[in-house]
This record gives structure tokens, sequence and C-alpha cells, in this order.
């Protein structure tokens, strides 16, 4: 056939036709970008991403003056320091004051010494004006945190010199199983380097990004308030009332000797984080920590999804190291590496790092305590059993949830069921549970049937069973407002539903059925009795072979900012939805 044939043409043209159809629907159907914020839409990303562009400035201004000169040493422009003769161990704690030179607030420094060379810093106000919620570690950690092991004190030595002008600490570890790992802690400006055999591998504001909003009074309404978007934020048509004030804190975390990243899930980008300040080699965007329901996201994009866990890891040939940053509230991380100019080999003096690859990352919280585990490795066996000390191994799955899941929206009832498996079984098709979304519910009420489309859900159970196939069921977190729905009346009457942001009543949005209210988990007996309604003898129709999927847990509110919670509801104990949203589904 000649290239040039009229039916060569036709199907070119057909092809031609067809990808752009295929384009233009892919397009229709696009996230919609402007439903969620970027960094500078979220006021306490913009103002510590300017704070990191000022020190950079500054920084590589003082780099040129130190370059003339006979023995360069590089100080990050940082305007936090150790104050004098604060550091001290404390048992297995290295404690300090971290103070701005011009604020003059305290905070405190703790440097926790755990077994296996494990470090844990945390960071906030000596006195803080109000308490910072701090119990992220109660849902997340092993035990609520109360368990760990930590470093004897015979284990480990603190030694101190001065150089250059700044005392140095260094905490080694000196037992045998730890050897070889330790910290150094300069003063001035403050900066923390994790030792592998003597080298720093994980550096702690060595750019000088740590920020730290310490809380404050608002400022009258005859005075100019003091922080960009501090006490109040709009998007779209939300506003976020903000009654505690700016409360964000930053750090960068460099990664020396590594050329890759991994980890901060979940986002729809590659396993190597991508730098998300040049967006010819990356992204010119942060990877944001925020758990959304975001509809036909984007590949290769590092906006949020469904889930958030600020676990990251670096790896190469002869070491893996890991951060894990213990916090709930909204998190964006910026990642860049290394360029070779006067800068960064400077830098490299400066460390004493024989080799010039690394990783910088640049991590930032809107709320909380600064509260993050440094992890030694070496090897990654040795990496994720440390993890998984800290937040326990994720539970080995039930045999038939490894194998195949036949699920779609929507099975219309209980002879539909029925049909589809036993279809499955003359068409030689293994299948091991069959899905079902919300239209099994009576009315989107969950822990509940359509007795007209289900009818005997326990004889559908069992025939199921029988033939060797479990059944799944959704149910979503949020409870529909319906003073007739047991499920609905018993949270009610307990109080167990997150409030308004002024408490004056339950929290209501909108999901699948309609009016909806959502469970805090916070409040002392929410969450037993959430899991209550589980049981066989409250969840009317099911059976041991019935499991649960649950979903929407985002959580997923359809007239929410961001098609989510606002931020400044109120949780048990005064807390607003800001301080704990990436938890909220746990």
């Amino acid at each position: 056939m000649k290239l040039n044939s009229p039916f060569r043409t036709r199907s070119s043209a057909l092809f031609y036709i067809g990808l752009s159809a295929s384009l233009l629907i892919q397009g229709a159907l696009a996230v919609k970008r402007g439903d969620f914020k970027t960094c500078e839409q979220a006021a306490f990303c913009r103002r510590h991403r300017s704070f990191a562009d000022a020190m950079v400035q500054s920084s590589q201004s003082q780099a040129k003056v130190d370059a003339t000169k006979e023995s360069p040493v590089l100080h990050s422009a940082s305007p936090y320091l150790i104050t004098n003769n604060t550091v001290r161990l404390d048992g297995h704690t290295l404690v300090a004051t971290v103070m701005h030179n011009v604020d003059q607030v305290p905070l405190t420094l703790e440097v926790i010494f755990m077994v296996n060379g494990v470090i844990r810093l945390r960071m906030q106000e000596e006195t803080p004006l109000l308490p910072r919620f701090d119990e992220t570690q109660k849902h997340v950690l092993r035990d609520e945190g109360r368990a760990f092991e930590y470093a004897s004190v015979k284990d480990i030595e603190h030694t101190y010199e001065r150089v250059d002008g700044s005392v140095v600490h260094v905490v080694r570890y000196t037992n045998e199983d730890s050897s070889g790992f330790g910290v150094r802690i300069v003063e001035n400006p403050w900066s923390l380097s994790y030792l592998h055999d003597n080298k720093s591998v994980i550096e702690l504001n060595h750019k000088g990004f740590f920020q730290f909003e310490h809380l404050r009074p608002k400022p009258g309404a005859d005075e100019q308030g003091d922080v960009d978007g501090g006490w109040e934020e709009t998007f779209h048509s939300w506003t976020d009332s903000k009654p505690r004030g700016p409360e964000s804190f930053g750090m960068d975390i460099r990664f020396n000797g590594f050329e890759h990243v991994y980890g901060i899930p979940e986002h729809s980008a590659s396993l190597s984080l991508k730098t998300t300040r040049d967006e010819k080699e990356g992204y010119n965007e942060p990877y944001r920590l925020w758990n959304l329901d975001v509809f036909e996201y984007e590949p290769d994009n590092p906006m949020a999804l469904y889930g958030s866990i600020p676990f990251m890891t670096a790896h190469n040939p002869e070491s893996t190291v890991g951060v894990f940053w213990l916090n709930a509230a909204e998190t964006w991380v910026d990642v860049t590496r290394d360029k070779s100019n006067v800068f960064s080999n400077l830098l490299r003096l400066a460390s004493g790092s024989d080799k010039e690859q690394a990783v910088n990352t640049h991590w930032i919280s809107e709320s909380g305590v600064l509260d993050l585990f440094l992890l030694p490795g070496k090897s990654v066996t040795e990496l994720y059993k440390q993890y998984s000390a800290l937040v326990e191994p994720t539970r080995l799955p039930r045999d038939f949830s490894l194998g195949y899941h036949q699920c779609r929206w929507n099975y219309i009832d209980q002879d539909d069921v029925l049909t589809v498996s036993k279809n499955m079984h003359e068409h030689d098709i293994p299948y091991d549970s069959i899905w079902l979304d919300i239209e099994y519910t009576d009315g989107k009420r969950y822990f509940t049937w359509d007795s007209s489309k289900f009818p005997d859900p326990i004889s559908m159970q069992k025939q199921l069973s029988y033939d060797g196939h479990k059944l799944v069921t959704v149910i979503d977190p949020h409870v529909k407002h319906d003073s007739a729905y047991r499920v609905w009346k018993e949270g009610d009457e307990h109080g167990y539903f997150i409030k308004n942001k002024d408490e004056s009543g339950n929290f209501q949005g909108w999901c699948w059925p309609g009016e909806s209210n959502w469970v805090d988990y916070l409040k002392p007996g929410a969450m037993e009795w959430t899991g209550k309604q589980y049981h066989l003898e409250k969840f009317n129709g099911s059976t041991s072979d019935l499991f649960i999927w649950n979903d929407m847990n985002e959580p997923s509110i359809f007239n929410g900012p961001e098609i989510t919670m606002g931020k400044d509801v109120k949780h048990y104990g005064g807390w607003e939805h800001r301080d704990l949203h990436n938890i909220y589904g746990m």
C-alpha cells in the first residue's frame, strides 16, 4: 500500500480526529485546579517560602565575602541561635533554649536519644501564649509514644568546644549497637547535623530556613497586623477566621551525599521526588500534604491527594536514612538539589563533606509543635525496622484481600449481586469478593440496608460465602442528619459530633446523604462508640463474612473549602480542625 493512498489518508484523518476528541474529553474531565490552593494562596506557605528566598540571598552575599578569605567559613544567615549556657544533657535528652535575635521569644529544643541511633527532636515556645496541639503522637505513634526505648545515660557522651567563634556540641552513642552515630549542634546560628562515622548525613537549618512563628496577642483594630494573612484568610467564598493567629513553623533538612529522596505520599508523582523550585527540571510548587478528595487528578503533579504520610527516605549504594515529620496540620515540602557553584562549594567545605551532591528539603507546617525523628538506617531493612518501631508495622492483610475484587458503581440489588457471582463462575473467572457502593443502604444511612433492594442480606452473604467469596460494603464517615436515624440520634445525644467554629452547635456539611455531621474522634468515647457500630448486633443484616471499605475520610465535604472541612471548626478540647486534619481518617 502506498503511503499516500486514499485509505491511508482517511485512516490518518480518523486517527487524529479520535486523538483530538480524546484529548478534549481528558481536558474536560481534568482536575479543577482552581478548587485547590497553591502555596502562594496559602499564607503560611507563602510566608515561609519568602523567608527562605531571603535567607538564600543573604547567605549567597555572605559566601562572596567568605570566598575572599584564606580559610572560608560559611555561616547561614539564620536569625535563630542557642542562647549562652542553656545546653545541658539531662539523661537521654539534650535540652537547649533557641531564640530569634530580634523577637527574643525563647523556644525549648529537646534532642532525645533513642535506642539504635534514632533521634527525636521537638521544639515549641518555652511558655506559649496558648497551648499548641500535641496529640498527633497519641493517634500515630506506637502505644501513643509512651513505650519507646531510650538510650542509657552510660551509652551517650557529650562534649563541646569553641569553633570559629561559636560553641559546637557533639553527642555520640558509645554502645556497640549504635557506635558511629551521633549529632553535632552549633549554637550560633543554631544547626544540627546527624553523624554517620563522623560524617554529616542529615543537616537541620543548614540553609537557615528555620522559622518559628510564636503565638502572640491579636493586634487591635487600630493596629496593623505584623504577619501577612496571619489573622484571617479568604479562599474563594470561604474565610478562615484564624482566631489563634500565626503559629506555623518551617525548617530545611538536607541529605548529604544523596542524589534521590523518596516518600511523603500520596502524590501522583515519580518515585524519586523531583525538584520543586525549577519547573524545567520538575515543578514550581512544593509537595503538599493535606488530605483531599481530588476528582480526576493529574499525573506528574505535587498536588495533595487522599492521604498524607510525612515520611521521607534518602538512599544511595552505601546508606539509607529517613526523616519522619510528626505533624497532622497542612504541610508543604520543597525539594531542591545542589548545583556546582561557588556557594555550594563553600557549603561543602564548611560541612566537611567529601561528596558534593545533596538533596535539600524545606518542610513547612501550619500549626502544632515541631516534632521529628531522624532514622539512621543504615540499610533499607534497618531503616524500616526503626520506622515500624515508631508507628507499628502494617498488619498482614487477609488472604482473600490479595485476590481479585469485583467492584463498580453500582450493583442494583441482591439478585444483581448473585447473578454477577453466578456468571463469574460460569465463565471460569476466579474472584474473591464483590464490593457494594453507597446504594445498598437505606437512603445513605450507613449500617443499614435498603430492604426493597436487599430483602435478605444475610442469605446473600451466606450464598457468597458458600461459593468461597466475601462481601465488602462501603461505610463513609459522614452521618446523615436525620433525627429518626439511630446512629445520628445516638451521636447527637452523646455530643460526639464536631462543632461549629463558635461551638454553638454541630457542624453540618454536604456529602452523599445531603446534610451530614461528622464524628469528633478527639471526644472521649467517640471512637469506641463508632467502632461498636460495626458489631453484628448493631449492623443488622451483617455477618462475619462482611468486610468494610472506609471511604470519603479526608474528610470529603462537597460544600466546604477545597471540598473538605473548614480549618476553624472545633474539635473536643477547643482544637481547630487545622491542627489534626491529616489524622482525621485514621
